[in-house]
């Protein structure tokens, strides 16, 4: 009896990953764009994106940004760097950094992520940061200003009379992460799925303890003959 017990369970465990769902955002933001440091936007934000994901959900897993990259110029590897929105002139709290990825121009570039939750309808900081830098000096803002990249090129940001972070929807301009251009998004997709308790196995683990029960299952009717 316990043996079918544990196969149901495997089962159930196996109906859970296959119940997770997956949303897409994406705006068609412009083009022909030049350099920028990153940009702010809510992946479920009528206004800039186009969505499909209900207004109940308040927490998906971020998987991936993609990024249309601009038409010339050839740049470094790059990293996307998350952070919370605040209004406060500065960057919000530090949520994770994206994979390494290689610029090319005039394509998209995929940047995938692992372990950020966040709420699709909050306003959220994509920005490019070099592939040296550290989690440490990601989570301080100071440390962001020098790891901060404009499409793969390193730079101390200057700053302005405000010595702050715009607010609003839009680009951070190459000239500084203190430049702004007020609803200049990238064209961008971002890709986010509901998260999936860490108790419940991958895929491939769930095959394979789902195998070792339906064999256990076997044996023990031959045994039984």
């Amino acid at each position: 009896m316990k043996k079918y017990i544990t196969l149901a369970a495997l089962l159930a465990a196996g109906t859970a990953l296959a119940n997770a769902e997956t949303y897409t955002s994406s705006t068609p933001g412009k083009t022909n764009q030049g350099s920028y440091y990153g940009f702010t936007l809510a992946p479920a934000n009528g206004t800039l994106m186009t969505e499909d994901i209900p207004d109940e959900i308040t927490e998906l897993s971020l998987d991936s940004v993609s990024i249309l990259t601009r038409s010339n110029n050839s740049f470094a590897d790059v990293r996307i760097a998350v952070y919370e929105y605040t209004a406060d002139y500065t960057t919000g709290t530090y949520l994770g950094v994206s994979s390494v990825e290689s610029f090319s121009t005039g394509t998209n570039i995929e940047f995938e992520f692992d372990g950020i939750t966040i709420n699709p309808t909050k306003r959220y900081q994509f920005l490019f940061v070099n592939t040296t830098a550290t989690e440490e000096s990601l989570v301080s803002f100071d440390g962001y200003k020098t790891a901060a990249m404009s499409w793969g090129v390193a730079v101390t940001n200057t700053w302005g009379d405000g010595n702050s972070i715009p607010q609003g929807w839009g680009t951070y301009k190459s000239n500084g992460i203190d430049s702004w251009e007020g609803q200049y998004i990238p064209v961008t997709t971002i890709t986010l799925s509901t998260p999936v308790s860490p108790d419940v196995p991958e895929p491939s683990a769930f095959g394979l303890l789902a195998g070792i029960g339906a064999l256990a299952l076997v044996a023990s009717r031959r045994r039984r003959r």
